[in-house]
């Protein structure tokens, strides 16, 4: 079992975010891999701070899908889309593995 397939069977690390999407989703194919077939990754705009709060600033951050969860997001999310997602942390980056389009 590689490093890949732990993170994935734990959930481990969780992380929600709410934001706006803003660029559109890039599709790609992995060619050679026993794990993924596709990867779709995206940008997502959030805000740091609360409604109340003097300190209000975005935070760009890159997320990714893999498999189904990319095929589903390339088709259904896109630029400017209010989105919320449940994802974890794996490496350096967000895998996202459920979305809901607000």
């Amino acid at each position: 079992m590689n490093y890949d397939e732990v993170m994935i069977n734990k959930d481990i690390n969780i992380c929600f975010f709410d934001g706006k999407v803003v660029s559109e989703p890039e599709f790609k194919f992995f060619y050679n891999s026993k794990i993924y077939i596709s990867k779709v990754y995206m940008w997502l705009q959030t805000e740091y701070g609360f409604n109340s709060s003097k300190n209000s600033k975005s935070i760009l951050t890159r997320i990714v899908a893999y498999d189904n969860m990319a095929d589903y997001i390339y088709q259904n999310i896109h630029l400017n889309d209010f989105v919320m997602i449940r994802g974890f942390l794996q490496k350096d980056e967000i895998v996202i593995s459920e979305i809901i389009i607000l």
